[in-house]
């Protein structure tokens, strides 16, 4: 059984993973989870200890692996060592950090995590804090923090010779750089990025590397470029294995893009099933946040004001207490002040306040009704998917 963990694993780091089709390998699957669930010494050591991996094949779009990773880690606690309960937190923290909640309970994590990685003395393992950790900062806004733990996290990386890592780590920089307003810093960092991600074959950092460059270049006005770029960032996916979250994020570039090319009307359904997709895959506030700022930014062309006072409020909630980043920021208030000016102080109010009381289900609902208003003759799915 082991030894069938240790396949499942490889499986999952080496292409696409979903549920399964066939019945029986979701069977197997199944088994091979109940046997090591039970916990016990075998699951508290790798391989065994990667089974809640089991629960998000199954069914990753439903699935809420909080409770299977606290079991994961109870059992590491109790059977393993340090190296094991730094590796199983370390699962931990990067699942908090992309799915829905604000990234309670990360920093507990992370502050042991820093303890037991120098205790174990495991090089690797700090590169991969210092990564969560810089990903945590991301998500909050905190950029200064975030570049010092990628800049250490790389350093390890290269100093225990996964390479592989490199290119994801310096294209965060890059991300970091362009959200400070350094576009000459960005696009050389993204020029590294790419050239690493090509000598170690790393696709989904390819992919990463191509929107981030799109998102640039729709900022530029270079529309034809940003849809090249935007295809490049695609077609990689198909290689690789990314998360929901980029996927949701890929969606929302596809959607600003046919705005700019095809109008607002043509972009609104990209973004809107954008956001029913990165609900039902479980992603982060922050993603959900983007994706209704851009619904919203999309929504105030048309010329509906009321819904896009309502996204913005729905998306800055969501977000708690990290601000909205550049150039996002801009752009939010673009609509706040056009809103104003189109509907008066009272109805911006009481719309800025309705929205502020949503849910994600209760905006992709808004959505579904924002295409029968503005695109009739399309049938769009509710907030259930109907």
């Amino acid at each position: 059984m082991l030894l069938r963990m240790l396949h499942l694993f490889l499986v999952a780091e080496a292409g696409p993973i979903g549920p399964p089709e066939d019945p029986r390998a979701r069977e197997y699957i199944v088994r091979l989870r109940a046997e090591f669930e039970r916990t016990g010494p075998d699951a508290a050591h790798f391989p065994g200890m990667v089974w809640p991996l089991s629960a998000y094949m199954l069914d990753r779009a439903a699935v809420d692996m909080r409770d299977a990773m606290d079991v994961a880690v109870a059992n590491c606690r109790a059977y393993g060592g340090d190296w094991e309960v730094g590796v199983i937190l370390m699962f931990r923290t990067h699942m908090v950090v992309d799915s829905p909640g604000n990234l309670v309970g990360v920093d507990d994590d992370l502050a042991e995590l820093r303890v037991l990685s120098h205790r174990a003395g495991d090089r690797w393992m700090r590169a991969q804090v210092c990564s969560a950790a810089g990903e945590a900062a991301m998500a909050r806004g905190r950029l200064t923090e975030a570049r010092g733990e990628y800049e250490e996290a790389l350093r390890l990386a290269h100093e225990v010779g996964a390479y592989a890592e490199s290119p994801f780590l310096i294209a965060r920089l890059a991300e970091i750089a362009y959200r400070s307003g350094d576009r000459s810093t960005a696009l050389a960092a993204l020029d590294e990025a790419s050239a690493a991600a090509d000598r170690f074959a790393v696709v989904d950092s390819r992919a990463f590397i191509h929107l981030l460059r799109a998102v640039m270049a729709l900022e530029d006005g270079e529309t034809p470029r940003a849809r090249e770029l935007f295809e490049a960032a695609r077609e990689e996916t198909r290689r690789g294995t990314p998360p929901p979250q980029f996927m949701a994020m890929l969606a929302l570039v596809d959607g600003l893009v046919t705005a700019v090319e095809s109008g607002p009307a043509a972009g609104l359904p990209k973004l809107a099933d954008a956001l029913r997709t990165a609900v039902a895959g479980r992603c982060s506030e922050a993603v959900t946040s983007a994706l209704a700022d851009a619904a919203g930014h999309v929504l105030s062309e048309l010329g509906d004001h009321p819904r896009a006072v309502r996204l913005l409020a729905a998306g800055t909630r969501w977000r708690g207490d990290t601000p909205r980043p550049a150039p996002e920021r801009y752009k939010a208030e673009r609509v706040e002040a056009t809103a104003l000016t189109a509907l008066g102080d009272t109805r911006y109010e009481a719309e800025r306040t309705t929205g502020s009381s949503l849910t994600v289900n209760d905006a992709v609902q808004e959505l579904a009704d924002a295409l029968k208003d503005h695109i009739p003759h399309m049938s769009a799915p509710s907030a259930t998917g109907t």
